[in-house]
């Protein structure tokens, strides 16, 4: 009789460490994956090429200048954000920047979801692309292009650009 009570707690000690097991190779392989990804994975995650153009103008009046500059960056060859900087430079003290109205900032100004920030004689935008619906917003659909394409378009505008890789 102790045989056989012995032989059933060692068979049951054997389920549990069988079922112990089993529930490991359940868990582990998930925890494992996320813990150490696969290489290809990694190197997925590396490729992120993120670009910056930067376009500059400026527009000469006779009692104030304009400096227009464009901060662009791109990533994987889609825009992601810019930030517009109107900044005013006026040669009489008499003349105040308050004064001058810039069509183009009043315009993106007026947009939702786009932080802008005003002192004295600099007037700045930042857009974030990924929170507009174009379709409904025409005006930023020319801002709104491929890298190679936009710096087409703002120097036939003017600009003198230049492109950076920012990673």
């Amino acid at each position: 009789m102790k045989k056989s009570s012995m032989d059933i707690k060692t068979v049951k000690a054997l389920g549990y460490l069988g079922i112990f097991i089993l529930l490991m190779f359940i868990i582990l392989p998930p925890l494992f994956r996320s813990f150490f990804p696969e290489e290809d994975q990694v190197v997925e995650e590396e490729k992120k090429l993120i670009m910056n153009l930067t376009c500059t103008k400026t527009e000469d009046f006779v009692e104030y200048k304009i400096i227009t500059t464009i901060n662009t960056n791109y990533v994987d060859s889609v825009i992601n954000d810019s930030i517009f900087t109107y900044e005013i430079e006026t040669s009489d003290s008499i003349f105040a920047p308050d004064d001058i109205s810039i069509e183009e900032y009043e315009n993106l100004k007026k947009l939702s979801n786009v932080d802008f920030e005003e002192n004295k004689n600099k007037y700045i935008l930042k857009i974030d692309y990924a929170k507009f619906d174009y379709s409904n917003e025409p005006l930023l659909a020319e801002h709104k292009k491929v890298i190679a394409e936009q710096m087409v378009t703002y120097t036939n505008d003017s600009f003198e650009c230049k492109t950076t890789r920012v990673q």
